[in-house]
Formats: C-alpha cells, sequence, structure tokens
C-alpha cells in the first residue's frame, strides 16, 4: 500500500511538472518549407534583440532546428514594467529591478514539405548583478507577447532571396560554416582557458567594499589602503603641479589627480599576461571582455564604442571603450587587447 501511494504522489508531481512547463509552452503550425523558416528566423528583431547573439546558438537536429532568441536590458520599475516577463520578486525586494538577457527557445520541427511545427518557450533569464538575490528566476514567466510577435512574423514573412536559394539547395555551406565559426571560438575558448587565472590582495585591499572609490577623495585614501608610499611627478595643469602615482605588484599603475580646471580623477592601469581578479563588481583583468562590461553595467545605460589613442607623436591605435555614468562618477573601462587592461573613474565625463 505504502508503495503504490509513493508511486501515485510520483505520479502526481510529475504531471503537475509537466502541466506547469506545458503550459509556458507556445506552439502552432506555420504553412512554410522548415528551410525557408531556418532562414528567416535570423531577421527577427524588436527593440531588445542582437540579432548576432542568435546565430550562434543554431542548431540543426535532422528534421528539426533550434535556436534561442534573446531579449537584452529589460527594465522594471513600480510604475513601467516591461511587457515581455511576468516578473516573479523574493520578499522583500524592490520594485526596480534589471534583467540583463531573456532567453526564449524556439523549435522547428518539420511536418511536410510546405508546414512546419513551431514550438516556443521562455528557457531562462538572467538579471545583473544587483537584481540577482530580489527576482526568482524560476518563477518569472513569459507574458505571451514574445510568442505572439514571433508567430506573426513567421506567418506574413516573406522569403528573401537569401532564404528561397537555401530552401531550394543543401544546407551543407551553412552549416559547415556554422561549424567552422564554432570550432573557432572553442579554440579561442581552449586558449583562454590555459591562461592562469589570480586574485591580488592589492586590488581587494584597494577596494575593500567591493565598488569603485566615490569622489572626492584625497591621495591619501590610495596610500592607507595600498600601505604604499606614491611617487609625485610634476604636473603643469594639476592643483599643486603635481599628481600621485602608485607602482603595484610590478604589473599596475595607479595615479590620481586633481586638475586646475576641476576635475579630479584616478586610473588603474594593468600591464601583466595572466587574468587577475579583485576588481569591483566581479570585473577581471585580462579576462573581462567588452560586451560582458555592457551588459554588467547595462542598467547605468553602458555605451560601448570604439576610438582611437595617440601611442606617440605620429602613431595611434583603435581602443574599444564601455563607458557609464555610476552614481556621480563616470566610468571608462578600456579593452586594450579585447579583454579589460584599464578603468578610470572621473568627476566629469571623458
Amino acid at each position: 500500500m505504502k508503495i503504490k501511494l509513493n508511486q501515485k504522489l510520483s505520479l502526481l508531481i510529475f504531471l503537475v511538472y509537466f502541466g506547469l512547463s506545458f503550459g509556458q509552452k507556445v506552439e502552432f503550425t506555420v504553412p512554410k518549407n522548415i528551410e525557408v523558416l531556418e532562414s528567416i528566423i535570423f531577421d527577427f528583431e524588436n527593440d531588445f534583440t542582437k540579432n548576432s547573439a542568435m546565430d550562434a546558438a543554431a542548431t540543426a537536429m535532422g528534421s528539426g532546428f533550434s535556436t534561442n532568441i534573446d531579449l537584452y536590458n529589460l527594465k522594471y520599475d513600480a510604475g513601467s514594467k516591461n511587457p515581455y516577463l511576468e516578473l516573479a520578486l523574493n520578499k522583500g525586494a524592490k520594485s526596480k529591478q534589471f534583467i540583463q538577457q531573456a532567453s526564449w527557445n524556439i523549435t522547428f520541427t518539420k511536418i511536410s514539405k510546405k508546414s512546419t511545427k513551431v514550438s516556443i518557450f521562455l528557457e531562462n533569464i538572467t538579471p545583473d548583478r544587483l537584481s540577482k538575490k530580489d527576482v526568482d528566476v524560476k518563477q518569472t514567466k513569459s507574458t505571451g507577447k514574445v510568442e505572439k510577435e514571433i508567430k506573426e512574423f513567421l506567418l506574413n514573412s516573406k522569403a528573401t532571396d537569401r532564404a528561397t536559394a537555401q530552401a531550394a539547395s543543401p544546407r551543407a555551406e551553412e552549416i559547415a560554416r556554422m561549424n567552422a565559426e564554432a570550432d573557432a571560438q572553442f579554440a579561442e575558448i581552449e586558449a583562454r582557458n590555459h591562461i592562469e587565472k589570480t586574485t591580488s590582495k592589492k586590488l581587494q585591499a584597494l577596494f575593500t567594499n567591493k565598488q569603485f572609490i566615490s569622489l572626492p577623495t584625497t591621495s591619501a585614501t590610495f596610500t592607507k589602503r595600498l600601505q604604499i608610499q606614491p611617487t609625485e611627478p610634476e604636473c603643469e595643469s594639476c592643483k599643486g603641479g603635481k599628481y600621485s602615482n602608485w607602482d603595484i605588484d610590478e604589473v599596475f599603475n595607479l595615479i590620481y589627480a586633481t586638475m586646475i580646471d576641476g576635475q579630479e580623477y584616478y586610473a588603474l592601469q594593468y600591464y601583466g599576461d595572466k587574468k587577475v581578479a579583485g576588481l569591483p563588481y566581479g570585473l577581471v583583468f585580462n579576462d573581462s571582455s567588452p560586451t560582458e562590461c555592457q551588459e554588467l553595467f547595462a542598467r547605468y545605460n553602458a555605451q560601448l564604442y570604439q576610438t582611437t589613442v595617440d601611442t606617440d607623436e605620429n602613431t595611434s591605435s583603435a581602443l574599444t571603450v564601455v563607458t557609464f555614468k555610476m552614481n556621480k562618477s563616470f566610468i571608462r573601462l578600456e579593452f586594450g587587447n579585447q579583454y579589460l587592461t584599464r578603468l578610470l573613474v572621473s568627476n566629469r565625463e571623458q
């Protein structure tokens, strides 16, 4: 009797779980060739998509095809909730939250030459670092809006020349391209994984509360935390004709300056070849990428762009930067080798 009761309870739990999962899945049929849908899905967009991210997630599976559609930077506040998610909050959570990314899985299954079954479900959401403790990821649901947008797009979009050509010919070339890109990405990841990662005690001491040092401040703040006396090179445009300079563990350089015109800033540069943690917000020198940083600070409207810097009097080079304003400080992250190598905090926009 006990065994039967346990079996019934297990079956009930399974049915409840399946029912909840199925309730979040939307399925419909599109009267189009599956190869055509595979091509045009990459043209889907709304105000929160980044189409370049979708292609990398595509997977061919025999008579089926699966990819993800990702929405980015979904903001939530008491008076203006984003329409794509029913956001579940933990007890005591603030109303203002920020979702870095929400991912819907979309799967095509071939029914016939002119008919395709489409399945869509919310696969996962990623709150930003400040919202993780407040957002209940497992209980958050899709409102159904993006599913309706995708359905309307697939039903009404006409096959482009690219889509028609792919539908009429084998997909070997496209699959080979995707495999080559995946192999290249995998090789790069493998190479990066072999780079040693350490944690700098000096960085941890410098950023004791795991946040950027607020401005205004003084040179004494840095000296006290680092337990290193600075040098004071001359500077005509600095107050007092000098700025403070600290060389740290032979791989970091920190400068702090207050200028005659009122600007105040500090800049931390990394010169090593290891991955070094110890910075605020989980940033890692020689490991954090521009796109990761832009998404990490998306709630502050972080901007990613390329600029040029002078390397000497006659030459300049391209530099990728991410900039944003946090509280009263302007933050600039620089990526000299495709990964974070310098950060600058100022009381004025750079």
